[in-house]
């Protein structure tokens, strides 16, 4: 392990030769001499990362590459990683093996210094250092944000409208002015921007803290001692950078971060100047010139642009380490494009370079301050999905321990959404074809997502082959969702997408509008005392159709509620308890059946352990426990009743089996004794399935499964009519 980070890594050096595309001219050192052998071999996108196994690329400095995973005892590691590769237990590995390949000699800047800033991590005082860190959990006790609104583009000095008192020297006017503009602005820009490809001059650089980031470190140095970096603080530098990054990219492995690095060492004539109307201009300027770049903001963004175009990545930003005066001892932009930070830290110390390093990267891609002293509310509309800002040290009735807002490692459920977080998916699908929306119907899939709040996905089925459309975020405040079920209600027309959520033991429930602006509204408690998967119908009962929902409860048994829709505000009745004699129930799966007569009954099946058994709501409102049917099974059930068979119409339930795969089963209801058939595996290809939704759908009647496998979901689907066969699993998102 290096460093602190809970994660296994080594470094690897590639034998490649120098990649094709656009190079950024190579920084001056010395006293001006250029040196060219920075942009011999530059990172580039072109080449895939190299992955062993369940590792893939956290670093790359061109040919040195640094490989990780997980450890197994951190959430989401050895579990989620084995499940993605389809590996069972992963190999050891040890975080201080540096491997070569057959490389020739003559490693240029940056690859001397990932590798160097990898072996320092790896060592045993480094990571006592770490063991041992100076203020560590400790609250950021800053009086002021440490953001600034960076001048627009196009502009050659700093934005009379939005002043950078940052970047000032003694800088202490109205700093929550300028934030405050940038969130309401920030809100708007990601709307009016979202069509902007990633990675096209001019576009946002940094929305999303997911896949390929580009990371351009530039050490300004000046003519005395003083100003300049030892060989030793380089390499520092670049091992903190590195440990924090790691620390997000092992975090979040659904992400699939790999940052792809530029470095730059920029040796000034300039003498520092601690009166100076603006002290990060004094040295900035002149170093963008030193680039290639306009002498001036616009260097910057044209920088970071630049860097993304050549190294192929999908966001960019820089970040200048400096031992000039600044106004502040380290400060970003909202949304980008760059951290200034000095070297000596202020009072937290080079040691915690690595977290106020991260912390300033969560301002790059979206997130706010959360400590007091930054003036942050609760409110807000904050990163790509405009989540609030709930753990605001100043209003959080119980604000937790988060990168930003204190010395730590460690997320709150709101920063995960603010810093683009959307891909990864975790707890159960729910599957929906849509009425009304879409000609043929589209597919609506609900899921939660990895690290909060729901994500939803949606297949146009008037488009040539089907394509699955953009994920959208919902309900990030919730922090992270369990498990869920959805419904397209009949409640307007074509018909909102009705939710129940389960976060921890309570039940929450929220819609979605079917028109106009199709917005998600704000969840709403339901009850608590409840675990396991929960499933929603919209029956027959009641004028308008109530809904009947079902879920485990947190000890024995199922708990039963429905809202009555022919009453004024749509009550929801008290749970009432049934099923105590199953013992523990861990997931239901619940259908409004024809049988019975009437208006037919409700029948559920659930799973209790790795067995299914199938429960009845007769017509005088009587649960009953019927029939034990399925075995080795894991996950969640999905039952349905489709349109096979003359007459009765067949329930038809597909599960995970436990030893991977899937199990199909079906009741056949015209039968004299209606009876459960033997189990029919299915989609072995898949591996291990941790849940399922199913569908019949209205192409010929197919049954249509979404599965999740890890943080991936795939779909497979049977045809109809007498030689049935299920379709090779397909991954959708």
């Amino acid at each position: 392990m290096a460093g602190d980070v809970p994660v296994d890594e080594r470094a690897l050096i590639i034998p490649t030769g120098p990649a094709g595309g656009r190079s950024l001219r190579a920084a001056p050192v010395g006293a001006g001499a250029s040196d060219p052998a920075d942009s011999d071999h530059p990172a580039s996108g072109d080449e895939a990362p190299v992955v062993t196994g369940s590792e893939w690329t956290l670093h790359r400095y061109g040919r040195v590459q640094v490989l990780g995973r997980p450890r197994d005892d951190t959430p989401g590691g050895a579990g989620l990683l084995a499940a993605r590769t389809g590996a069972g237990l992963l190999p050891p590995a040890d975080g201080s093996v540096v491997s070569t390949t057959g490389v020739s000699p003559g490693l240029n800047r940056a690859e001397t210094l990932g590798l160097d800033a990898f072996r320092l991590r790896a060592s045993t005082a480094y990571r006592r250092l770490k063991q041992d860190r100076p203020r560590d959990g400790h609250p950021w006790d800053m009086d002021r944000p440490c953001t600034d609104v960076p001048p627009p583009r196009g502009s050659t000095g700093p934005d009379p409208d939005h002043p950078s008192p940052l970047a000032a020297a003694n800088g202490r006017s109205d700093l929550q002015s300028p934030l405050m503009t940038l969130t309401a602005a920030g809100a708007a820009d990601a709307s009016s921007t979202a069509g902007t490809a990633a990675g096209t001059a001019g576009s946002p650089t940094s929305s999303k803290l997911e896949g390929a980031v580009a990371v351009g470190l530039i050490l300004v140095e000046g003519p005395t001692a003083d100003l300049q970096f030892t060989a030793a603080e380089r390499t520092k530098v670049v091992a903190e950078v590195q440990n924090g990054l790691s620390w997000y990219a092992t975090t979040n492995p659904a992400a699939d971060l790999t940052f792809h690095y530029d470095i730059q060492v920029v040796r000034l004539p300039v003498p520092a100047d601690p009166k100076a109307t603006d002290l990060e201009a004094l040295w900035r300027d002149p170093t963008m010139g030193r680039l290639g770049h306009a002498a001036n903001f616009d260097g910057v963004y044209d920088y970071v642009d630049a860097l993304r175009a050549r190294l192929g990545t999908q966001w960019a930003y820089c970040a200048f380490f400096t031992k000039y005066p600044l106004g502040y001892f380290a400060y970003s932009s909202v949304g980008g494009p760059r951290i200034v930070m000095s070297y000596a830290n202020d009072g937290w110390g080079p040691d915690n370079i690595d977290r106020v390093f991260t912390h300033e990267t969560g301002h790059i891609f979206g997130a706010p301050d959360e400590y007091g002293g930054a003036g942050c509310d609760c409110g807000g509309q904050w990163g790509a999905f405009a989540a609030p800002n709930g753990n605001c040290d100043s209003c959080a009735p119980a604000p937790v321990d988060c990168l930003m807002r204190s010395n730590s490692f460690a997320l709150c459920r709101y920063t995960p959404s603010h810093i683009g977080w959307g891909h990864g998916v975790g707890g159960n699908p729910a599957l929906v074809q849509s009425k009304g929306l879409g000609t043929a119907g589209n597919f609506d899939a609900v899921v939660p997502s990895t690290f909060a709040g729901l994500t939803h996905v949606w297949r146009d089925n008037d488009a040539t082959g089907f394509p699955w459309r953009d994920p959208w975020q919902t309900a990030q405040g919730l922090g992270r969702v369990d498990a869920l079920t959805m419904v397209q209600s009949t409640l307007a027309n074509p018909g909102p997408l009705e939710v129940a959520v389960r976060v921890g033991s309570v039940l929450h429930f929220l819609w979605r509008d079917s028109t106009g602006a199709f917005a998600w509204h704000d969840p709403k408690q339901l009850t608590q005392g409840v675990s396991g998967v929960p499933s929603l119908v919209q029956s027959r009962l009641g004028t308008k159709g109530n809904f009947e929902l079902l879920i485990p409860a947190a000890d024995v048994g199922i708990l039963h509620l429905w809202r009555n829709h022919d009453v004024y505000g749509y009550p929801w009745s008290a749970p009432r308890l049934f099923g105590a004699n199953l013992g523990r129930v861990d997931a239901v799966s619940l259908i409004h059946g024809t049988l019975g007569g009437g208006p037919g009954m409700l029948e559920a099946v659930a799973r209790v352990g790795s067995r299914l058994v199938h429960l009845t709501r007769d017509n005088a409102a009587v649960w009953r426990t019927g029939p034990e049917f399925g075995q080795d099974v894991a996950g969640n059930p999905a039952l349905i009743q489709s349109t096979f068979a003359d007459g009765a119409r067949n329930f038809e339930v597909v599960v995970p089996a436990a030893g991977g795969g899937l199990i199909h089963y079906y009741r056949n209801n015209s039968a004299p004794t209606p009876f459960w058939s033997g189990p029919r595996p299915f989609a072995a290809a898949l591996g291990k399935v941790d849940a399922v939704s199913m569908i019949q759908s209205n192409f010929d009647g197919h049954l249509e499964v979404l599965a999740r496998v890890g943080d991936e979901l795939h779909m497979v689907w049977r045809s109809s009519g007498s030689g049935a066969t299920w379709s090779t699993p397909r991954r959708v998102f």
